[in-house]
């Protein structure tokens, strides 16, 4: 398993587009991807689809764990932290 923990600091958080983004990020590799905001205590982990990023209401500033299991577990996390400090490409 392969985790890593992020400040997400978009202006508008991770928001419909940026789900989109995030989510065709995570389907374009085999290993399976959690998140969790950690900045929202009673939100749990859960699998990333676009349904759930917009549940856990992640916003600037908040603090995301994202974790990978699978044979290129490293490599979807790196893309995954790659895309949230580039803002999502916006």
């Amino acid at each position: 398993m392969t985790e890593v923990v992020l400040t997400v600091n978009n202006p508008v958080g991770l928001h419909a587009r940026p789900a989109k983004v995030f989510v065709e990020t995570v389907r374009a590799y085999k290993s399976t991807v959690t998140i969790q905001n950690l900045s929202r205590p009673q939100t749990k982990e859960v699998p990333v689809t676009a349904f759930n990023l917009l549940q856990i209401g992640v916003r600037q500033g908040h603090q995301i764990r994202l974790r990978a299991s699978g044979e290129d577990a490293a490599e979807v996390i790196a893309a995954l932290t790659k895309l949230v400090e580039e803002n999502f490409g916006e």
